[in-house]
């Protein structure tokens, strides 16, 4: 399977989310309060650096940004339950390569010892554009747009953007019985 391929079926299948129980139960798990959380996909580094892109995307102003509403655990979760162990591989693959030409860019050991205007310098310069295609021919701008598909997708799935920005109702519609005909 190729990269493009598997970037490709992880966008869509973020964009057919249903509510289904199995989703209901991660919305629900990426609620909880545990401090012992581990990653189920991703790695401890990965979801430190998926954070921060994250909070970039979505900083925290007036609402909650990506890292107060745990965006990370969910995608995570969402990946882990419901991609193609193949597709996983690949973004594992993608996500790996993609810090270490970051590194290798700004002569870094760790992803961590990037500061966050570097990251959001490479987020902004290479999101909309297919311009950052390394010499392996990789093109790392598509896993900025699957971050940020990411990001607002499961942004607009958390319970307080449902119920305060979006007018969720859970029970749709309105009844009135004293209706004349």
């Amino acid at each position: 399977m190729n990269r493009r391929k598997a970037l490709k079926n992880i966008g869509i299948s973020f964009g057919s989310i249903t509510f289904s129980s199995s989703i209901l139960s991660i919305l629900q798990s990426c609620q909880s309060n545990e401090i012992d959380w581990s990653p189920d996909f991703f790695t401890k580094k990965q979801i430190g650096f998926i954070d921060r892109i994250f909070e970039i995307i979505i900083p925290e102003t007036d609402t909650p940004g990506a890292i107060s509403l745990k965006l990370s655990r969910f995608v995570d979760a969402y990946i882990y339950r419901n991609t193609p162990s193949d597709s996983q591989s690949e973004l594992n693959k993608e996500i790996e390569e993609l810090t270490d030409v970051i590194l290798s860019n700004e002569n870094q050991k760790s992803i961590d010892d990037v500061n966050d205007i570097t990251l959001e310098k490479y987020l902004s310069n290479h999101l909309d554009s297919s311009d950052f295609i390394e010499s392996n021919g990789n093109n790392y701008s598509q896993v900025f747009g699957l971050f940020r598909q990411m990001a607002v997708r499961s942004y607009k799935l958390t319970e307080y953007v449902m119920t305060n920005k979006l007018g969720y109702v859970p029970i749709p519609g309105y009844y009135d019985g004293n209706v004349d005909v």
